[in-house]
């Protein structure tokens, strides 16, 4: 079958689309290694979850569970009321997230089979240690009401690509390409997270050059799928209340800035072996390669 798309967002540099019974080639040539984002909206269509994952079905599993959200400790039950009830005036606290792997694995299988998109994916790899990903959160379910705005603007840790499924509500995504960067004043302790909180009403006087930047906001809804590719900038704000599925992919495509930001941590950390560390992953990305191919 073939492709269809819509146009969700323009301006004078970027288009943003949607597209519908995408092959995996095209998606690779046109998104994956051109690192340019895409909505795609028939990307999970054999997840459980679509159906599945309501406020109501979390509640009445979890309602006694705790969740952290910005160092505080919320009831889930009671979350979820404040979720379905917040207003953009009295937003239920945001992010709400939790973790799949860790902490619910038994919801696994219903965010499987992975996405299409999302393959092959190196982070599972028995052959790339885990401490390597910095602690980087790789598969989550968050949780908002209308008003919750994610706290920054970042690109996804260690230059890790995202595919955000929304599967309840609608939410509203903002996106800044990479050579955009200087624009946006990344932190000097965090490079990957912006010193502009409110890209809605930057401070101007405070950050000019953001003056320069074209971010593109468009929303997502129910069953469609997001991919952020590695470097892009972006928040999120939900417009009703929302629960969508994010996870994270490492493979050819984004492996040289992966290693960019190994090396980066490594040479803060423990120089003498950031140097070793970078000729195992550069001859681990070739292996890796091979087996793909």
């Amino acid at each position: 079958m073939a492709t269809q798309t819509v146009e969700l967002v323009r301006d004078k540099n970027i288009v943003v689309e949607k597209k519908y019974h995408m092959s995996y080639e095209e998606f690779a040539k046109e998104h994956l290694f051109a690192n340019y984002p895409v909505v795609i909206g028939d990307a999970c269509e054999a997840w459980s979850a679509k159906n599945k994952f309501t406020p109501q079905f979390f509640k009445e599993r979890y309602s006694d569970r705790e969740v952290s959200i910005a160092g505080k400790t919320y009831n889930f039950g009671d979350y979820i009321d404040w979720m379905l009830t917040g207003t953009e005036e009295n937003p239920a606290p945001y992010p709400c997230t939790l973790q799949i792997e860790r902490d619910y694995p038994e919801l696994l299988p219903d965010v499987l089979p992975r996405l299409k998109y999302a393959q092959p994916d190196r982070i599972h790899s028995k052959l790339l240690p885990n401490r390597l990903l910095s602690g980087a959160n790789t598969l989550e379910i968050f949780f908002g009401s209308p008003g919750a705005q994610f706290p920054y603007v970042h690109y996804d840790y260690m230059s890790l690509h995202a595919y955000i499924t929304q599967l309840y509500g609608h939410k509203e995504f903002t996106v800044i390409p990479p050579d955009q960067t200087p624009y946006v004043y990344p932190k000097p302790d965090n490079a990957w997270v912006s010193e502009v909180n409110d890209i809605r009403n930057p401070d101007l006087e405070k950050y000019p050059l953001f003056a320069k930047a074209t971010p593109v906001t468009f929303v997502v809804g129910p069953g469609e799928t997001l991919f952020i590719p590695c470097g892009w900038w972006h928040t999120a704000r939900s417009l009703t209340p929302t629960i969508s599925v994010a996870l994270d992919c490492l493979n050819a495509s984004n492996w040289k800035n992966f290693m960019q930001e190994v090396d980066t941590n490594m040479s803060q950390r423990r120089p003498a072996l950031a140097k070793a560390v970078q000729t195992y992953l550069s001859v681990l990305g070739g292996v890796l390669g091979t087996f793909e191919r």
